[in-house]
């Protein structure tokens, strides 16, 4: 071999040298920077963190019987709401349905009748017999619902099982012998546990799984709760229907 062609030789040794050499050099900063781009494309997403459920809170009990806030109560068990006009309706409470359920007639006093608060003024009759009921008001009936004999007191006790509807110029004065709004729960609230000591030899029948009374228990107790109920929650000692004047 002339050095003429070791010298071309050489050259183009030295020549591929420097492409490698340049490459690298080249090579390093662009890795640098495709390298973290390559990364996050090819990472997998971490996963989504999974939502601990919480559990619903639980509404606190509002006790065996239901007390609407706009009308009044009587400690009788009878209820008053304006209906305007100097009018009122009257009918009975969530207790009176739970102690009747599903009443079977309704004594009601014709139009023109005068009724007396604190007096009977009409009589349910369920299967555990007549339970008589004292008005919330005084005044004149003007109406009378027919609906609560089918079945609206036991489903809408506050609503449309009304009973009577008075002509009552005195309910600024008969409203202060009502109870009304927390007043008025908290009482039902006393009412709910005097009945557990009526009921205590028959709590068995009288109550459901829930510890809840059964809709008409008064069907399931003794003739002596029976008795006592009446007396004490609504006034009534007698068995006959409603005392009201004509």
């Amino acid at each position: 071999m002339d050095n003429g062609m070791l010298a071309n030789l050489q050259a183009a040794k030295a020549v591929e040298y420097l492409l490698a050499v340049g490459f690298l050099a080249l090579f390093v900063p662009f890795w640098r920077y495709t390298a973290p781009l390559v990364a996050k494309a090819v990472a997998v997403p971490a996963p989504s963190p999974v939502p601990v459920p919480v559990p619903a809170a639980r509404p606190e009990p509002t006790g065996w019987f239901h007390v609407p806030d706009g009308l009044g109560l009587h400690p009788g068990h009878a209820w008053a709401r304006s209906a305007g006009g100097g009018d009122v309706l009257v009918g009975v409470d969530d207790f009176a349905r739970a102690v009747m359920g599903r009443v079977h007639d309704v004594d009601l006093p014709p139009n023109g009748t005068t009724v007396r608060q604190g007096e009977a003024a009409f009589t349910l009759r369920g299967a555990a017999g007549p339970l008589p009921v004292i008005s919330s008001v005084d005044g004149m009936v003007v109406a009378t619902n027919p609906a609560a004999r089918v079945g609206a007191i036991e489903n809408d006790p506050y609503g449309e099982g009304w009973l009577l509807k008075v002509h009552a110029p005195r309910f600024a004065s008969n409203a202060r012998q009502l109870l009304s709004g927390s007043a008025a729960r908290a009482w039902m609230e006393d009412v709910a546990k005097r009945l557990r000591g009526v009921l205590s030899p028959d709590l068995g029948p009288a109550l459901a799984d829930g510890g809840v009374p059964v809709s008409g228990f008064a069907a399931e107790v003794s003739p002596e709760a029976w008795r006592q109920i009446k007396s004490e929650f609504f006034f009534a000692d007698g068995e006959g229907g409603g005392s009201w004047k004509a």
